[in-house]
C-alpha cells in the first residue's frame, strides 16, 4: 500500500486535466488544488491501476489535506466533517480487511 503524494498524482493525471476538478467558487488556489486531487481520486477510484488500499487511503489523504486547509481558512464545518465519516464508511466497505485505523491515524497526524 502506498499513499500517492503530489508528484505521484501526476503519473495518473496532468495538472491541466486536474484543473477540470477545480471548483470555480473557491478563491484559494491551494484549497482548490487539494480539492481537485481528492475529487480526481474519488471519481476515478475504479479506473486507477493500483491496489485498492493505495487508492482509498490516497483518497482519504487528499480529503484530510483539503479539510485541514478549509478549516484553516473558513473555520470548522460540520458538513465537511460528516463527509470524512462517510468516506471512512466507504473505505470500510471497499477494502476487504476494512479500515486500517493505524493508517488513518498516521494520515491525520501527518506522519505518512
Amino acid at each position: 500500500m502506498k499513499i500517492l503524494k503530489e508528484d505521484e498524482v501526476r503519473q495518473f493525471i496532468s495538472d491541466e486535466k486536474l484543473r477540470q476538478y477545480y471548483n470555480e467558487n473557491i478563491e484559494d488556489a491551494h484549497l482548490n488544488e487539494l480539492l481537485s486531487r481528492y475529487s480526481f481520486f474519488k471519481k476515478n477510484a475504479n479506473s486507477i491501476p493500483l491496489d485498492k488500499p493505495s487508492i482509498y487511503y490516497s483518497i482519504y489523504f487528499w480529503f484530510v489535506q483539503f479539510k485541514e486547509r478549509y478549516f484553516e481558512l473558513h473555520g470548522h464545518d460540520e458538513g465537511i466533517e460528516q463527509e470524512g465519516f462517510k468516506l471512512l464508511e466507504e473505505i470500510d466497505i471497499e477494502l476487504e480487511d476494512g479500515v486500517d485505523w493505524a493508517v488513518i491515524e498516521k494520515i491525520e497526524n501527518k506522519s505518512i
